[in-house]
């Protein structure tokens, strides 16, 4: 029988160091990157988009996950999933989507890593809402529990935050036995 790998999903609001932290933390405990899907989408489209690019973006970042999945490492760590894009599309556009739901659901299971926002904000062309971060993150938190994800909070600057996210995925294993 062919082990399902670990996945962990780096979410939360904009500027909160999801990048580097998926990054960090696959290259620390030699796990596979899956990078978020939005960037390059948006990058090609010069920051524009429409609620009608969400769907399309939901399902290229499940694309990247199913392609980093077939690689057979035993740990994946997401940055971002279709989280991010839910709690986007329900700030952004105050509604649910029922695609995005379903693509919800297909993702495999997964344990959530969602960055609190106590970094600097950082400008960034893609970014929109320096203002609202706790917000934000509150919408994210909430959004975790309606799901039923099991999430730890990750804070800290600097070296702090990779340190932190390792001890919450080492909480995780251990809520598990």
């Amino acid at each position: 029988m062919e082990k399902r790998p670990q996945i962990f999903a780096c979410v939360g609001p904009e500027s909160t160091g999801k990048t580097t932290l998926s990054e960090q933390l696959a290259s620390r405990m030699n796990g596979e990157l899956v990078p978020e899907f939005a960037r390059d989408y948006l990058e090609a489209r010069n920051g524009k988009y429409s609620e009608s690019d969400l769907p399309t973006i939901a399902k290229g970042q499940l694309e990247l996950e199913k392609k980093a999945i077939s690689n057979g490492l035993p740990l994946i760590f997401c940055d971002t999933d279709i989280v991010v894009v839910k709690v986007w599309q329900e700030f952004k556009y105050g509604k649910n989507n029922e695609e995005i739901d379903s693509l919800l659901s297909l993702q495999q299971p997964r344990k959530y890593l969602l960055t609190y926002p106590d970094l600097p904000w950082e400008e960034d062309s893609l970014r929109e809402n320096p203002n609202e971060l706790v917000e934000l993150f509150k919408l994210y938190e909430s959004t975790l529990k309606a799901i039923g994800a099991d999430y730890r909070i990750v804070r800290g600057v600097n070296e702090e935050r990779p340190q932190n996210a390792i001890e919450a995925i080492s909480s995780f294993t251990q809520s598990n036995i």
